[in-house]
């Protein structure tokens, strides 16, 4: 299912004009989500993230009417989805300026939720994040994340983990990361996109009464920690179970599974709660 700018269109008719600046510069910015028994429980969190990367780079975006077709779409769709949100400046030479934009476009579309693994597979890259041109936020120059994914899959793994500037870890290519060493430990965020379902963990260790130190983490710290794990919004909390081709004896260790299943209720009791709302 396939809306641009509001309108739900068949595939063949999903075109903008290759001139938009999305296209030929990635100017613009994305959100991907899942919906929990049907419902996008999360859309609020990931528009305020898209508003907010929308102000500092003066894009004009219409939260209201982006949440109202993504209610459309999933009003004709069935079981759960995978929901990725675009938005570009729209058309316009490299001089134009931001703020002389007349207005650009909205691309969301939906597709069946695949089955998320519980368990995956990292290698380090190098390819350090000094060289994101945005860091913190979800741009459609995304060249930089499937490189380093390129990067992990060469490698044999499922998911890469990136260095910062200064060596040491900061977040996987498309995930967050933390680990346990006897109390659990997540990268700040500095230059790391903050994710969602990275928030949902940390109120779930809080709830858990679990204790999570936000530091820089090195290389050393991630090997020798007894547990690995990854946070994303499609996949939930996922396990790091095999580390530059080296299994971890640990598995799925005990405080990651306890909050995977900690998130996955958390999620199913708010769809719950927005079906009892009628949202």
């Amino acid at each position: 299912m396939i809306a641009i700018d509001g309108a739900i269109v068949a595939d063949a008719e999903a075109t903008i004009s290759v001139l938009d600046r999305g296209f030929l510069y990635g100017d613009g910015l994305f959100e991907v989500l899942r919906t929990w028994r049907g419902i996008a429980v999360d859309l609020e969190a990931h528009l305020d993230r898209l508003a907010a990367s929308a102000a500092l780079l003066e894009l004009a975006i219409d939260r209201a009417a982006i949440a109202q077709t993504v209610h459309a779409l999933l009003a004709q769709t069935t079981g759960d989805q995978r929901l990725r949100i675009v938005v570009t400046r729209g058309q316009g030479g490299p001089a134009m300026r931001f703020a002389a934009g007349t207005g650009g476009h909205s691309l969301i579309y939906a597709e069946p939720l695949l089955a998320s693994p519980r368990e995956a597979s990292a290698a380090f890259v190098d390819y350090p994040l000094a060289r994101r041109a945005a860091p913190g936020h979800k741009t459609l120059a995304y060249l930089d994340h499937l490189i380093a994914k390129e990067l992990a899959a060469a490698a044999g793994a499922d998911e890469a983990i990136r260095l910062g500037p200064d060596g040491d870890v900061a977040e996987g290519a498309t995930s967050n990361l933390f680990i346990v060493n006897g109390d659990l430990f997540t990268p700040p965020l500095t230059g790391v996109l903050p994710g969602v379902t990275r928030r949902h963990v940390l109120a779930c260790c809080e709830a858990l009464g679990l204790v999570v130190t936000e530091r820089r983490l090195t290389v050393e710290e991630f090997r020798g920690a007894t547990e690995i794990f990854a946070t994303s919004s499609v996949r939930g909390v996922v396990a790091i179970t095999r580390l530059d081709g080296v299994s971890r004896p640990s598995g799925i260790g005990p405080v990651t599974q306890k909050l995977a299943e900690a998130y996955a209720d958390r999620m199913t009791r708010a769809s719950m709660a927005f079906s009892r709302d009628g949202s």
